[in-house]
């Protein structure tokens, strides 16, 4: 297990910068940090430079304060996951596993019994002996991850691991991995696209857009606190509403007016003066329909355009104040009985409501 600082890492093609971190990113020992962003943010690009698979038009990678910049991919002890399985099709499961180990100073036995317990972990060792044809797309995935983990890798970057894969496989080797890497502690970089795997997996967890690194922080902390719009969005539904701050309202809250009404926040008012623009972000799950009125919520009435049934719960679409559209959440058993066109009263705790813009940005203590 390595500590692995990086620390403004340029890379250009054509004369674009495709990855330009302009702050550092830091792993600790044994941590699982999960780089998410959208597609041509930069992951695959930052990964295959920390992998030393790129040249650096700038920046420094260390690991464990040792600067690796000219290090040749071998000698960095990288295991690398990418998003294309490249298994040899002409060589076993057990022998691709192994293919890493060779030339490592590992003896056959030695080798094997490696070999045997990362097939093992993975829940494919019956298939040790099978061709990459013969396999799954999961079992691919899960052979590919025993072979970037069997060399006891200073640094594990998995790039997009889960992307093949959906239903039922998806989560079971979601939980799978956290399992593996929960027991092993190895130092990991996860690159994905999508947000539901790093939330559920991450012990923390970077939002990288055009190359940079917008938000650094645990998934709770992101989610229920993002810095900006963007990283609002990415990160799950969300209702955006635009509005002026007021003043200061009790207990160090403000008031802000919006085109639903009035609405009481937690947000530190800081140098946010009377007037000010601002931008509100509530999650639809944040949004209480009914009578029952929680003590210092802020209410205000609502129409059930639509419902969408999702199983265990139902996307409601309404229309508030001013004709604004909302997204609501609610259990299916708790929402069973709600109508089109129906009036109802929606509730929202001040401290669920999000002023975007009052936490601080980059490059001052988002990354501690």
């Amino acid at each position: 297990m390595s500590t692995v600082s990086v620390i403004k890492l340029v890379k250009r093609f054509d004369g674009i910068a495709v990855v330009d971190l302009d702050v550092p990113l830091d792993l600790r020992s044994g941590e699982v940090l999960h780089i998410v962003g959208p597609s041509g943010a930069g992951k695959t690009v930052l990964a295959r430079m920390i992998a030393g698979l790129l040249p650096l038009d700038d920046g420094e990678i260390f690991f464990d304060g040792k600067l690796i910049n000219s290090d040749a991919p071998f000698a960095r002890k990288v295991g690398l996951m990418l998003a294309e399985d490249g298994l040899w099709p002409h060589l076993t499961v057990a022998d691709n596993v192994e293919l890493g180990l060779k030339g490592r100073g590992f003896g056959r036995k030695e080798r094997r019994e490696k070999v045997e317990q990362a097939l093992g972990s993975m829940k494919i060792e019956s298939h040790a002996d099978h061709r990459p044809e013969r396999l799954s797309q999961a079992q691919q995935r899960r052979c590919a991850f025993a072979r970037a983990l069997v060399i006891d890798p200073n640094l594990l970057i998995l790039d997009d691991p889960l992307g093949k894969l959906d239903g039922p496989s998806r989560d079971e080797f979601r939980e799978d991995l956290r399992r593996v890497l929960s027991e092993d502690r190895v130092t990991t970089l996860v690159l994905s696209a999508n947000p539901r795997d790093a939330l559920a997996m991450a012990e923390r967890m970077a939002v990288l857009d055009l190359g940079r690194i917008i938000q650094v922080g645990t998934p709770l902390d992101l989610y229920n606190h993002p810095g900006n719009a963007l990283v609002a969005r990415f990160l799950g539904d969300v209702n955006l509403i635009q509005g002026q701050v007021e003043g200061p309202g009790g207990r160090g809250e403000i008031v802000v007016r919006t085109p639903i009404g009035r609405l009481i926040t937690q947000a530190n008012l800081g140098m946010l003066a009377a007037g000010s623009p601002v931008t509100l972000a509530i999650r639809p799950e944040a949004l209480a329909i009914g009578a029952h009125v929680p003590m210092g919520a802020n209410r205000f009435p609502a129409t059930v355009e639509r419902q969408v049934f999702l199983g265990e719960v139902r996307q409601i679409h309404l229309r508030g104040p001013a004709d604004w559209p909302l997204l609501a959440l609610a259990l299916q058993s708790q929402s069973g009985g709600l109508r089109e066109g129906q009036s109802l009263s929606v509730s929202i705790l001040p401290e669920f409501i999000i002023v975007l813009g009052t936490r601080p940005q980059m490059g001052e203590r988002l990354l501690a």
